[in-house]
């Protein structure tokens, strides 16, 4: 992963020095380097069965706790920066105990067209993502389906492999890969919009707290060091 090329033909380390020289941020640089990911949550009992519904993830992570979240507030700390080379989306399952919603199982979504508590899912995979950093949307109306075998270039085929019980299989295609790699600098505001097709969520609809699409960013990145100046 740390080792991808991209579309640019740069490390996402090289990449990360460039911007850090661009934005006169070269604190950047002596960062302590990580791999990184960052994700948010909707709850699926909010889908329209009447037209689309337009999601922001981010956008109001500081109104979410763990694990629903792992963000307080929609943009990255003094000396964290991501780039982001990939993009996964989990459908989580959860049973509400005492006005809290415990985790019972979590699917990548690719996973759950083929069983039963996802099937009336399938039209998440028809979503368009867009990327918005500051004022800027560095990806825009990109198809979630790209992150299904048939239509993922970067899919490697194989075998389905029993993971945890009877039914649950691992799949390893359901990351959408950002050939791009757009870099989250520290204190920008960003957010990702995630516009869903009208959903059939099942008669009766699911009820709230007890089914959640996941939202994950993930790549190179950097954390603050205690042992290096910022």
């Amino acid at each position: 992963m740390l080792a991808d090329t991209g579309a640019t033909g740069l490390t996402p380390s090289q990449k990360l020095a460039i911007v850090a020289k661009r934005y006169n941020m070269p604190g950047l640089l002596a960062m302590q380097p990580t791999e990184q990911i960052i994700y948010d949550s909707f709850d699926l009992a909010q889908l329209s069965t009447a037209g689309s519904t337009t999601v922001s993830f981010f956008a109001n992570s500081n109104t979410k706790n763990f694990p629903l979240t792992n963000l307080q507030q929609n943009k990255l700390n003094a000396g964290n920066v991501i780039v982001v080379q990939y993009v996964q989306l989990q459908l989580i399952t959860c049973t509400v105990v005492n006005g809290v919603s415990v985790i019972g199982n979590i699917r990548c979504l690719e996973e759950n067209i083929s069983n039963a508590i996802g099937a009336t899912f399938k039209s998440l995979l028809a979503s368009q993502l867009t990327l918005v950093l500051g004022s800027s949307e560095v990806v825009k109306d990109f198809p979630l389906t790209n992150g299904y075998a048939g239509f993922n270039p970067s899919a490697k085929f194989g075998s389905k492999a029993a993971a945890f019980a009877a039914g649950d299989v691992q799949y390893g295609s359901s990351n959408i890969d950002l050939r791009s790699e757009p870099v989250i600098l520290p204190q920008l505001e960003f957010k990702a919009n995630l516009q869903i097709p009208q959903v059939a969520v099942g008669v009766p609809p699911a009820a709230a707290g007890t089914q959640f699409l996941r939202l994950c960013l993930g790549g190179f990145g950097t954390i603050p060091s205690m042992n290096k100046p910022m």
